[in-house]
């Protein structure tokens, strides 16, 4: 596989988790708020409820940041040489 295609789909990837932490965290702020005023019209164990229940929200949240920390080392390490190369060249123009 071209190093420009790898980069790509890691980039891709990498905003498609973002963008479901985004909105995962946007529906656990603003649509299903926890704390012990809160009480959702859907009963008590569907309380603050969107498609889901609160804590499956948090569970799809916490996934996603599982998964965008995977996605950051592996683009961390796409990238190491560009890294080291521009650390260097920093560090040389000083």
């Amino acid at each position: 596989m071209r190093r420009v295609t790898l980069n790509y789909i890691v980039d891709i990837i990498f905003g498609i988790l973002l963008l479901g932490q985004g909105i995962t965290g946007a529906l656990l702020w603003f649509l299903a708020p926890g704390g012990y005023r809160y009480r959702g019209g859907l009963g008590d164990e569907q309380a603050g409820s969107f498609l889901l229940a609160r804590q499956e929200w948090k569970d799809v949240h916490q996934w996603l940041a599982l998964a965008l920390a995977i996605m950051f080392i592996v683009h961390i390490a796409i990238h190491w040489q560009w890294l080291v190369s521009m650390t260097k060249s920093y560090f040389r123009q000083r």
